[in-house]
């Protein structure tokens, strides 16, 4: 049996006025694979606990609540959510765009032509139907401005966009910069990551053709 104590906690969930997109999200699958294959084991109370618990509920605010009222981990007036050093986005652009839009816009071997939340979840979900699991690794630094390293991880067991799968595993790594106040409200996400190398396992996409490889 799982040490439930070690299971995530996705917070602000039980409130039976929430808008949710579709339904209550389920994280029972996406858990079992983060408890099965997961690096690190923050011990509970630990800043690291608490800086993984806070993410994922955020990216359950961000995935699956239609209405900002119901956003309970963010400052909806600072709110911005940066990739790469890109545009800024706010919690409305978050809530049309979706994670996968707002992480994945500035990548060439992605197309988000006519992709919106609803529809590149469901393209990922099709692909990783074993779920999509994240971990925090580790924390450089603490409030106001906490750094922390993440790993990002699947098994591609289901079709992209036509593209058969392989059932080969797929990771990402990368860091984050959380702005947070002091009820650790998040102001601001910058995120630094590299998705080049998994979308060109998805959309098998060879170098020989590229022309800047010849």
């Amino acid at each position: 049996m799982d040490d439930l104590t070690q299971i995530p906690v996705r917070d602000h969930m039980d409130d039976p006025n929430i808008i949710w997109r579709h339904s209550k999200p389920d994280y029972e699958l996406v858990n079992k694979k983060y408890m099965a294959e997961r690096t690190r084991n923050h011990a509970p109370g630990s800043v690291e606990r608490i800086v993984e618990n806070l993410v994922k509920t955020w990216e359950m605010e961000s995935s699956h609540k239609m209405s900002s009222e119901d956003w309970k981990t963010v400052n909806l007036e600072k709110y911005e959510f940066i990739v790469n050093g890109g545009k800024p986005l706010n919690v409305a652009d978050n809530i049309e765009m979706g994670n996968y839009n707002m992480l994945l816009s500035e990548c060439p071997l992605y197309n988000k032509e006519g992709q919106n939340n609803d529809t590149s979840h469901a393209v990922f979900k099709e692909a990783f139907p074993e779920g999509f699991a994240w971990e925090l690794l580790e924390v450089l630094s603490g409030q106001p401005k906490v750094t922390f390293t993440w790993r990002h991880w699947a098994n591609w067991s289901g079709p992209y966009r036509g593209n058969e799968p392989t059932n080969e595993p797929i990771e990402m790594t990368g860091c984050c910069i959380a702005t947070v106040d002091d009820a650790l409200k998040i102001e601001k996400l910058e995120i630094f990551y590299d998705p080049n190398p998994m979308m060109a396992t998805l959309t098998k996409f060879k170098t020989s053709n590229c022309p800047v490889a010849k």
